[in-house]
């Protein structure tokens, strides 16, 4: 017996087709139903919380800047929106503001702090307040989508996209089931959505992760990789 199922909804119009031909029935099909439903594994995906250099507009980069009083009044709100969830690991990047948002957040889990989950270094242009000055944001704007491009001294998208990809691929080795959470930064949040869900580096450039926004994307169950995007007062312009 030949049984099609489709699976719409997914991110990017994602459409996940579920073919099954000459499926078992009775208690061994219910048995490997169950096993496959239950094979998932949930990745809180949360941005550090604001700093003083994010207020100013100012490419941090690889700079290890702190939280200010915005962004840890932002991961205390995190920790409340993540209340009652319990998680089998907790990571963040090596950089402090990264490191500070998760430790209010984490909910008493150790924290794995990984230097591949380290926002991107942006060379020449690092500690540039955007807009500041008109010929360099243009070259910045310019430049800074090219994937190949160092930004003279930095590091290109296609170097820092592998090395999330390697974060990813150790922590989905540790956990390819369960609930973790990760709390990133802008660029890096955006590659570990190019990885996860197959995005193209237009669709991946074009998401703007905020420092108060917490994604959620479900990996496994037999279907395509979804997307979540908590909806709160801060932003039901969303909806």
């Amino acid at each position: 017996m030949t049984r099609v199922r489709m699976v719409t909804g997914g991110p990017a119009g994602a459409v996940a087709i579920l073919l099954a031909i000459g499926a078992p029935s009775g208690a061994t099909a219910k048995k490997a139903a169950t096993a496959t439903a239950t094979a998932v594994l949930r990745i809180y995906l949360a941005r550090h919380g604001q700093t003083d250099w994010n207020a100013e507009h100012r490419l941090q980069g690889a700079n290890d800047t702190h939280l200010n009083g915005t962004g840890r009044a932002q991961a205390e709100k995190l920790a409340a929106r993540l209340a009652g969830v319990h998680f089998d690991a907790v990571y963040s990047s090596n950089l402090a503001r990264s490191r500070e948002t998760a430790e209010i957040a984490h909910g008493g889990v150790p924290i794995d702090s990984l230097a591949d989950l380290n926002e991107r270094d942006f060379g020449k242009f690092q500690g540039f307040v955007v807009g500041s000055d008109s010929a360099t944001t243009a070259e910045y704007e310019r430049r800074k989508d090219a994937p190949g491009d160092d930004l003279d001294g930095g590091e290109s998208l296609e170097q820092h996209f592998a090395r999330v990809r390697r974060a990813l691929e150790d922590i989905r080795r540790a956990h390819p089931t369960g609930t973790i959470l990760i709390v990133g930064h802008g660029l890096t949040n955006q590659l570990i959505l190019r990885d996860l869900l197959g995005l193209t580096w237009e669709k991946s450039n074009a998401i703007s992760q905020a420092n108060d926004e917490l994604y959620m994307i479900e990996i496994g169950g037999g279907r395509a990789p979804r997307l979540w995007k908590w909806i709160g007062p801060e932003n039901m312009k969303d909806l």
